[in-house]
Parts: C-alpha cells; structure tokens; sequence
C-alpha cells in the first residue's frame, strides 16, 4: 500500500513540474535586507522591540532604528512587515521527521479523524479490500483515550478483517501495535519467538500469541518486516515533511530518533537536510535502540548531537512509570485493559542503563531520555549522576524528554546536574480532559509541571513529537499559556502555566540552546544567522484564546525567503529519480 502512495506522489509531482515549471522559480531576496513597519519581538537583551533589523548574506548585522539602518546600508533592499510580526524563527526540539512522513502516507485511523469504533473498523475494512496482492496493510493513529468506545481489536477480528494481507495497526504515541496473524507470520513471529530487547510480543495465559506488540523493540522488529520502498521515494516524503514543519513557521527541527530502515536512515535524513535548499535546519539524535554511535559535525542545516534512550513507555498504552498506580477508572481496567493498580515498569535495569549513560557520555555525545514517569526519572538523573562523578563535563546538556509528573525535587536535582527538559505539552490540549481518568486529579495539577520547571531555574522548551500530534506550533503555545483542553471547557493543571513571553522563549532561545545552536539562531542578535518567523499578529499581544489561529505568513532562513510551497524544485528532483526507481 504504501509503495503505491508514494509512486502516485512521485507521479503527481513530476506531472506538476511539467505544468508548471517556469512558476516554480523560488522567491529570493536581495543580499541585504531591512525589516520593518511591523512589531518584531527579538529576545535580543539589548534591544527587544528594534523598529528595524538589517540582514547582510545571510547574517544579522544590526538592529534598531530605521533612519540609523538606512543610513549603514542604504542600498539594502526594505521589505515592509506590513503590521506583521517578525519572530525569531520558531524551533520544534522533538519530532520524529521520518515517522511523520511515512505515517502520513498509511490509512490514518486517528482521533483527529474519527470519533467512533464503527467507522474505525469500516476504514480498516475498505483498506484491506483495495490492497495489492503483495500489499501490507498500515495503519496509524489507533487512539482508545481520544475515542471513547474504541476497545482494543482482538487477533481474531483483525484476521476477519484481512485473512491474507498482514495487517498493522500503529498507536497515536507509537509504544503499542495491533496485528493480524498473516503480519506475525511475514515478521517471523511463532510461539517459540522470543521478546526482543526493551519490546513485548504479548501472549495470554496460556502462552498463544495476541497480536499485541508493545514498546518499541518489538514494534522496530515488526516494522523491519514491512515492504521497503526505495530510498528515492521515501527521501521525496521526508522532503515534503521537511517542508510542512516551514510552513507552520518552524526554521529549525530537532529530530529525536529515527525510524530504522534496511538502508541508513540518518544518511538518508543527512542528504535531504543538510542541502542549501532544504526549508527548516535540522539537529538529530541516533536512537539508541539502532546501536548506531552519532557522527558529530555536518554543516549549519544539519547536524547530529547525540543518543535517544526510551526509560518508560505512554501514559496513554499504560506504559509510564508513575511513582503511584494509574487510577483504576473504567478508561483503565476496562478500555485500555490494564489490570487494577497498574504501575509500568521501567525499561533499562540501573545496572544497564548506567553502562549505557557512561560509555555516551564519555564520547561527548548529548543524551536525550524519554521519561513521563518518577520512576523513569529517578533511573535517568541517577545514571547522568554517576557518569557526571566519574567523567566531569561542565556542558553535556543531557535532556529529559516530555517529563510529564516530574516532581519539585527531581526538577531541582537536574537543574544542579545540568540537565534540561523539554514538556510534550500537546497532552494537556489532546488528553486533559482523560488526564483524571488516567492521573487523577491531584497529579493533574503538576502534569507537565512547565512553572515548577521555570521556577527551579532550568531552561526548557515543549514540543509536540510529532507525529504522536499534528504539527501547530502555536496550539503548543497557546497550551503552555492558558493550560486549555482541546474541549476547552477546562484548564488542566493551571497554576502550571507560563507568562506568554516564557513561552516564546521556549521555543526559541532555549529551545536552540537545548539543541547546541543558541550561537547562531533563537533571537534576533547581530552575528547570528538572519532566520525569522513572520507572524500576522502579534502572540504576545492578542486575545490568549487566538493565539493559535494566527496565521504564519513566511519563515525565513539565511536572510532569504524560504520556500514552503507543495512542490519545490527539491521535491521535484526527488520525485524524477523516485518514479524511476519504483518502475
């Protein structure tokens, strides 16, 4: 199925390109550029509210008044904002690229599509019908807390369902999977199979396999089986997502983990990213399950930092490791299936997880560790304090990722090992209003604990890990100010919630210096690289509840234009050599 998306995209960009061709030329701007005529917000410390800012070949050479401006280089060309708002540009620090472009090219069978069982399964039905002969069927988004009568599929409605094609059923947050018995038998799974390190092929009592493949080894070793399209074709897709993050205003995405391939993934990543023409700068992390050891270095658009490690799973397949039992809710026992007073365990031993942390650690390398739960960062914080004792480094800034019941003092005791946290703040918008059923309300108050963070003095930021949420910067913004659900009839947790300016910051001074790029980007500073969000508001400005209806009108990188249109001369390189090899 998915080879025939991607061969049907290939085709449709080539045919554009043939149509289109001369309007395709991209937008470019002179070498050097005076904003101005619109509010721009810089986080600059010496100038926040600069009436103008002047950009020379692809760096900030100053900022301030516009006469002084004009009087520096008066030839530069003056680009008004119109009443816009020019924002340093915007940076997603936790995403997985691959994962959004591949999944974006399955049967989506999420809650921001369905709202219902039935229609769930009749997709599914559909899906299976029209495959090929030789055709997995995929499918992404399976959502039992955002849809509320959705029980898990058996084995046996699954092979109902599909009695011959395998079958895959992919979660929201990816750490569970549903599968049919052809799909077991294509990835080699049988009753005397053997659970794969950090993964689960679930079994009932008396030892028969369910179709149930939980945490990421296992769903890495299922997927392996899957058909590979060609490099070309998968490179098209990451392009395309690539381009999706600019047009939502992001110039920069941290990529934690990426999804394994026969082939390379990372180099793959590398040939799309680190071109001249490639529409958002991107900074990754090898995942950790791969073994693959990062090659530091690249170019200002791309780079690889460091190493990514899961310790716990998602609250929502009941795989966090909460220092107290889930709540025993009908959501709980009854939809999701866990047993009374369920706590998750935690995926590495002390012992393990240690040795691993040390031997990262001591390569220089940046460590980012999944954690949503105490007991999960108890066992991270206690391995970065033991390689810190044995092997000093004043900068490491090893990171906690989405840290959703984070205490007071585990937020204190990182602050004093130098570690920082990015909140996957999208659970209070997608999840708040299940977060009772799931934490109860007590816990409910410091869920995603962003003021604790501020107030213990670390840096942070917040992300949307996508494609766990649809990409929307300023949703995630809007979340982390007012604390509102997707219903909007309550507030989860408010007194957790930051001052708008906060969370600007978060999402980009502290966001690029999470990602070991503060130097050349997160505020509009002479020296850095002239890369900007223009906004037609101001989100420091409007109503609270309208900040994420702003629109983004363009982002800009290296003091030029980039271009987010669906099909670039990128996409359409990329789209010619994926038709040719998928003939």
């Amino acid at each position: 199925m998915i080879k025939k998306i991607l061969k049907g995209t290939a085709l449709i960009l080539v045919l554009v390109s043939l149509v289109f061709i001369f309007w395709l030329q991209p937008e470019r701007a002179s070498n050097a550029v005076i904003f101005h005529g619109g509010d721009i917000v810089s986080l600059d410390t010496e100038n926040p509210n600069p009436e103008a800012v002047y950009s020379k070949d692809g760096v900030i050479v100053a900022l301030g008044a516009l006469d002084a401006l004009l009087a520096q280089a008066g030839d530069a060309e003056l680009i008004d904002l119109q009443g816009a708002t020019m924002l340093p540009g915007l940076i997603e620090p936790h995403s997985h690229a691959l994962a959004s472009a591949l999944l974006g090219a399955v049967v989506d069978v999420s809650g921001f599509k369905f709202d219902n069982r039935a229609a769930i399964m009749k997709t599914l039905e559909v899906a299976a019908q029209e495959a090929g002969g030789d055709d997995w069927v995929l499918a992404f988004g399976w959502d039992p807390v955002m849809v509320d009568d959705l029980e898990p599929p058996t084995l046996a409605e699954l092979d109902a369902i599909s009695p011959d094609k395998p079958l895959l059923i992919l979660t929201q947050m990816m750490h569970e999977a549903y599968v049919n018995s052809a799909a077991l038998k294509a990835a080699g799974i049988g009753p005397d199979t053997l659970n794969p390190e950090h993964g689960t092929f679930r079994r009932d009592a008396d030892g028969t396999l369910t179709g149930v493949i939980h945490e990421v080894g296992a769903i890495g070793y299922i997927m392996a089986a899957t058909p590979q399209a060609p490099a070309s074709a998968i490179e098209l897709i990451l392009s395309l997502q690539l381009s999706k993050y600019a047009r939502a205003g992001y110039t920069t995405v941290g990529v934690l983990g990426i999804t394994p391939r026969k082939d390379d993934s990372m180099a793959m990543l590398k040939r799309v990213a680190s071109k001249a023409t490639a529409p958002v700068r991107v900074r990754a992390f090898e995942m950790a399950t791969t073994g693959a050891v990062p090659e530091l270095g690249g170019n200002e658009r791309f780079q690889e930092l460091g190493i990514k490690f899961w310790m716990d799973g998602s609250p929502y397949a009941g795989g966090a490791a909460f220092a107290e039992p889930y709540e025993n809710s009908a959501l709980i026992t009854e939809r999701l299936g866990l047993p009374k007073d369920h706590l998750a365990p935690v995926n590495y031993s002390a012992e393990e997880f240690n040795a691993d942390v040390a031997r990262y650690h001591a390569m220089g390398l940046q460590i980012a560790v999944h954690v949503q739960g105490e007991r999960a960062v108890d066992r991270a914080l206690d391995a970065f304090e033991k390689a810190l004792a044995y092997s000093p480094r004043a900068d490491h800034r090893h990171r906690l990722e989405h840290a959703a019941l984070i205490t007071k003092e585990q937020l204190t005791r990182a602050k004093a090992l130098g570690i920082t946290v990015s909140f996957f703040i999208d659970h209070i918008y997608f999840y708040g209003d299940k977060l009772p059923d799931i934490v109860g309300s007590e816990r409910l108050e410091r869920y995603m604990p962003m003021r604790d963070a501020l107030g213990a003095g670390l840096k942070v930021s917040f992300h949307g890990d996508h494609p766990a949420t649809p990409i929307g910067p300023l949703r995630s913004f809007r979340t982390a100010v007012t604390r509102l659900t997707q219903k909007g009839n309550i507030a989860a947790g408010p007194k957790q919630a930051i001052s708008r300016l906060e969370a600007l910051k978060a999402m980009t001074i502290d966001a690029a210096w999470q990602l070991r790029m503060e130097h050349i980007a997160g505020s509009i500073t002479a020296g850095k690289r002239a890369d900007f969000t223009i906004l037609a508001a101001n989100p420091l400005k409007v109503d609270a509840v309208d900040i994420m209806d702003i629109e983004v009108i363009k982002t800009w990188i290296d003091g030029q234009p980039v271009d987010t249109r669906a099909v670039t001369w990128q996409h359409i390189t990329l789209g010619t050599k994926a038709m040719w090899d998928m003939m």
